[in-house]
């Protein structure tokens, strides 16, 4: 789309329009519930496979026939339009029955984080008033502790095994823990099966489905409450319609019966919008992996080849760099996707080279958002209009608006200047859940009435559309007279030399100063790290002000990675040991 009259603000000449066709601006977003766009768009096709869960193929019938069965389960059990039904569990085939019969009822499916505190845990659960929670066997271990300080009365437990082959099935049944599980039942909490709870529907007639209502929320994921406590964010019916509407724009050229390999926990919104909902209603075919791990997931890519698939650039690192992997034949994958955390150039060079060695022709499909805003942002993409640049994070997905603002003035800053990026976008959360100041907080709404959701992200736009993307606003530390220093800036500096793989740049408190670290992965041909520490240390010298050296580094093999997929930065903070001084690099 061709773009003239250019002002200079990215709000205004949305340059990355120029990436869409006529076609793809028009398409309509659906007003209806997220299961019913699902239906609508794969009724006619009922023999296709939905889910292929450990060679069980779940065909699109099958799956709103459970779908239905769920429904009605928890219309029996008393569970009403705007209730949260609780969910602690991976992506299994359960997890997506619970969710789309949720859409189907005006419910909540409100998937807790298994990595929650147990205090975290406790106030989550209780703050929704919530009588049933549906748990994952695998997974019980993580709320067990909680459970007798929670409002919860019943408990369903969801068997790992549940829907894989019957043969394979019966031969893993006796190390499932459910059996065990079930017997941990009291007077005041009842423990029953997925069986049992299926049971329900059988006592209930009528449909279950409520009219659609816009605005309507039916996922609720959670921050990580890693800075504070951890809040609920409420996706909507229209949210979630909408992120998916930008997958059928003719920068995607999948077809029906393609396969989806997800590996983001169901959890987080990039893992139940992105990774489970999107395909379904494309007719793609999804592969949910219940453990998330690199190992799962170079087995995962040798098992079954899938066409697309997202996860964390840390696995994908690890991918590229496993001895499992030389022999493995990607010539089939179309959309190799990475997203999640920050994605250096030098990864991206590397990946690259791992994928085109294996015979993908795709380029790697990068992205940036957050679960406040659904989940995505920003993409690259296959467009032959669009040119991806090393370091950038794609342009604004459709429908999307971005652009960086000055954090003090609260003023839209023209293309190139650095400031935090803020988005408008219809996939916004409806809310945090019962926390109008953090929604508040979160949300600033200009003069136009734009609402624009506050990424806490420091970066900026260019002249095409590309985002690029900094670091958080909050990895910063301050000097004594109140000037901020950014720590990705100083990472900026020490990733400019060839040696340098990844680097990660923190800091911790002593009673007199602030001490900064510098993390760094070496490349595996590099033959002598501390010479090149001392070559680095020297060059920071020469290009920083004082104040930006690092007091300390450390050379190491790789970078701890979170249960999460993320880089750890809390385990590097409190990594103390073989820290080698400036001073000693001089």
């Amino acid at each position: 789309m061709e773009q003239t009259n250019l002002t200079g603000y990215p709000s205004i000449d949305k340059p990355w329009l120029k990436y869409y066709t006529k076609e793809d601006l028009a398409i309509k977003v659906p007003t209806c519930t997220v299961y019913q766009n699902i239906y609508d768009r794969n009724k006619d096709h009922p023999n296709d496979v939905a889910i292929l869960y450990y060679g069980n193929k779940i065909r699109y019938k099958a799956l709103f026939s459970n779908v239905e069965l769920c429904a009605k389960a928890l219309r029996q059990i008393g569970i009403h339009s705007g209730d949260c039904v609780t969910l602690c569990t991976a992506g299994v085939p359960e997890a997506i029955y619970l969710v789309l019969a949720c859409s189907r009822i005006g419910a909540i499916a409100n998937f807790l984080n298994p990595l929650f505190t147990k205090e975290q845990m406790i106030e989550r659960i209780n703050e929704t008033e919530a009588k049933w929670i549906f748990v994952l066997d695998a997974m019980y271990s993580y709320i067990e502790a909680a459970l007798p300080e929670t409002c919860i009365e019943n408990v369903v437990v969801i068997p790992a095994t549940n829907s894989i082959p019957p043969l394979l099935s019966k031969a893993l049944y006796w190390k499932s823990p459910t059996r065990k599980i079930l017997r941990k039942g009291n007077e005041r909490q009842h423990h029953l099966s997925w069986k049992d709870f299926c049971s329900f529907s059988c006592a209930y007639e009528g449909a279950p489905d409520v009219p659609y209502q816009p605005d309507t929320p039916t996922v609720m994921v959670y921050s990580s409450g890693s800075t504070g406590a951890s809040k609920g964010i409420l996706l909507t019916n229209d949210g979630i319609n909408a992120t998916v509407a930008n997958y059928q724009t003719h920068s995607y050229e999948y077809e029906r019966g393609d396969t989806f390999l997800q590996m983001i926990p169901i959890w987080f919104s990039t893992g139940i919008v992105l990774s489970i909902l999107m395909p379904l209603v494309q007719g793609i075919t999804v592969i949910p992996e219940p453990k998330f791990s690199k190992e799962s997931f170079v087995n995962d890519l040798l098992k079954y080849r899938p066409v697309l698939t997202l996860t964390a650039t840390s696995l994908w690192i690890y991918a590229a760099t496993s001895n499992e992997m030389e022999k493995s034949d990607f010539s089939n994958m179309k959309y190799p996707i990475t997203g999640g955390e920050k994605y250096l150039p030098q990864d991206e060079l590397k990946i690259s080279e791992f994928l085109k060695g294996h015979g993908c022709t795709a380029e790697m499909i990068k992205g940036y958002g957050m679960c406040e805003l659904g989940g995505t942002v920003s993409t690259s993409s296959h467009a032959i209009e669009y040119s991806g640049k090393v370091g950038g994070a794609g342009a604004p997905i459709l429908n999307v608006i971005a652009s960086a603002f000055d954090i003090s003035s609260d003023k839209e800053l023209p293309y190139g200047q650095h400031g935090e990026i803020r988005v408008l976008s219809p996939a916004r959360m409806k809310g945090y859940y019962k926390n109008p100041e953090a929604t508040a907080e979160f949300f600033k709404t200009d003069k136009h009435g734009n609402i624009w959701g506050c990424t806490g992200d420091i970066g900026y736009v260019d002249e095409d559309g590309e985002i690029f993307i900094l670091g958080r606003a909050k990895d910063h530390f301050h000097r004594d007279n109140g000037e901020i220093v950014y720590l990705f800036d100083i990472e900026g500096e020490i990733l400019k030399d060839e040696a340098v793989d990844q680097c990660k740049v923190v800091y911790f408190k002593t009673s007199s100063s602030t001490v900064t670290v510098a993390h760094i992965v070496f490349r595996k041909d590099v033959p002598d790290t501390k010479a090149a520490l001392e070559r680095i240390h020297r060059r920071l010298i020469r290009t920083l002000p004082d104040y930006m050296i690092p007091q300390y580094y450390k050379a190491r093999a790789a970078m701890p990675v979170h249960t999460n997929g993320k880089l750890d930065v809390y385990a590097l903070r409190d990594d103390r040991e073989g820290l080698v001084s400036g001073e000693q690099l001089k």
